[in-house]
């Protein structure tokens, strides 16, 4: 297995520059939750090599319907997400498993 990460950075005529961090993860990847607890701040991060993600509230921001639909969303993505990553798992092992089990003499 082998991951990689970059950072690109697009600077189009006219437009404002735009960051993308893209993250294809191997075992070295690390996702945590930071619950805000008694704090107003909570947050996801996702270290993987040198880049570090993260995901949150602001302390100094109070909560609302906007930012409960966007952890909505980013839930919602990740469940349809992990439903690919097993789906395209299960179909690798299978191919893997037809493609090294002999075949039946009929």
């Amino acid at each position: 297995m082998s991951g990689y990460s970059y950072t690109t950075i697009s600077m189009r005529p006219g437009q404002s520059p735009r960051v993308g961090v893209s993250i294809h993860p191997d075992e070295h990847v690390s996702v945590h939750y930071y619950p805000a607890e008694d704090d107003p701040h909570a947050f996801i991060g996702i270290d993987y090599g040198d880049a570090q993600v993260n995901i949150g509230t602001t302390k100094d921001t109070t909560v609302t319907d906007t930012h409960v639909k966007f952890a909505r969303n980013l839930f919602e993505a990740a469940a349809r997400f992990l439903a690919d990553c097993e789906r395209l798992r299960d179909q690798h092992t299978r191919q893997t498993t037809e493609q090294t089990t002999p075949e039946k003499a009929a």
